[in-house]
């Protein structure tokens, strides 16, 4: 899988990964390895609706992370037209 991946990153207290997003949104995870550290090879897609975390706290960690990108210039997000 090649994917670019947006170079920020998120722990979520509980969760044994680190969770971020590629550069148009998907949520993606790898886990953290004895001692702390990661292998950013390891990541994988979340799939929402197989994934043990609920629906809703994986959403709010995609949105954090794509807060996150956006406050360092690298996502813009088209605001919602009523």
């Amino acid at each position: 899988m090649n994917v670019n991946f947006s170079g920020v990153f998120l722990t979520v207290e509980g969760h044994e990964c680190v969770y971020t997003v590629c550069t148009e949104g998907g949520l993606f995870c790898a886990p953290i390895l004895q001692g702390g550290a990661v292998d950013f090879n390891e990541f994988d897609f979340v799939d929402f609706w197989e994934d043990d975390v609920d629906v809703e706290e994986l959403e709010k960690i995609q949105s954090t992370l794509i807060d996150m990108m956006q406050c360092a210039g690298l996502y813009f997000k088209q605001p919602l037209k009523a």
